[in-house]
């Protein structure tokens, strides 16, 4: 994958131990090989986390159950964020990786992450139950982060992998997925509009190739917020769905995508269920 390397534990750790963090009074001040490259001032409740011992165990944990063969790590200022990556599989004929990945901030910019996940080239999907957590950098975050991996083992990604699957060969109607996207409060937040929105682009050039009519590629071009009803009804891939959708959020933080991940997976049910509909003539 690009942008990563091929795992060299030593090299890794040799990197992560030039890192120092410490708080002196309200002020977080981090240095890499002694050099300091940010300082954040803080409140009294900000909890300095220690994410040189953090990522250290976290690898040591990774590795009883999963063989690292590749890895990012990327130091910005007040950022740092490790990616790791596992064995690899084929879902639908396209790769993935078992994925892990850290995400720590010293000047407040990002919440504390940790999440394991599939990456492919294009998007990464973190599933529900997978070991996780995000949190701010207060009081208590060192113990919740210290919980977030309980359980980390090769079942890990079994249900997100089987839930990939079953959407691998089925279909799903365009107002379910609207229907999914948008949720279901009673009044809809402009920000689901706008990715259901920025979903139907990503349909921009694939349209043609499923036959839409003239009222149906109208529609698919038409403004969420003025959509009432789905008058034209057509049926989409579901696992190409479930991609284009994950890549509108490939570069935002891991508790957005975990989110989003649980949000457009609730496509399982519906396209199973249309495909047996389909099968009785209904």
């Amino acid at each position: 994958m690009k942008d990563f390397k091929n795992y060299n534990k030593e090299e890794l750790l040799n990197t992560i131990d030039k890192i120092s963090i410490e708080k002196i009074q309200n002020c977080v001040v981090t240095k890499f090989d002694n050099r300091v490259i940010n300082t954040s001032n803080v409140s009294n409740r900000y909890e300095i986390f220690d994410i040189v011992k953090y990522i250290k165990d976290k690898i040591e944990l990774i590795e009883k159950n999963f063989t690292i063969t590749k890895y990012n790590f990327k130091l910005t200022r007040g950022q740092q964020s490790l990616t790791l990556l596992s064995d690899s599989i084929e879902i639908g004929g396209v790769d993935f990786h078992k994925s892990f990945y850290i995400l720590n901030s010293t000047d407040k910019s990002r919440r504390l992450s940790f999440n394991a996940g599939l990456k492919s080239d294009k998007f990464y999907s973190i599933g529900m139950n997978n070991a996780g957590m995000n949190k701010k950098h207060l009081t208590g975050v060192t113990k919740a982060a210290e919980q977030a991996s309980i359980g980390l083992d090769s079942e890990t990604f079994d249900q997100q992998i089987q839930s990939l699957k079953s959407l691998v060969g089925h279909r799903i109607r365009f107002s379910k997925i609207r229907q999914i996207i948008l949720g279901d409060k009673e009044e809809i937040p402009k920000i689901n509009h706008r990715k259901f929105d920025a979903f139907k682009n990503s349909y921009a050039g694939y349209d043609n190739k499923i036959g839409l009519t003239t009222e149906q590629h109208q529609q698919l071009n038409q403004e969420s917020e003025k959509i009432t009803t789905v008058q034209h009804d057509f049926y989409l891939d579901a696992f190409w769905s479930f991609q284009m959708y994950l890549r509108l959020f490939n570069k935002q933080d891991a508790h957005i995508i975990k989110n989003e991940t649980e949000r457009i997976m609730k496509m399982t049910q519906w396209a199973v269920r249309n495909a047996v509909l389909e099968s009785l003539g209904i």
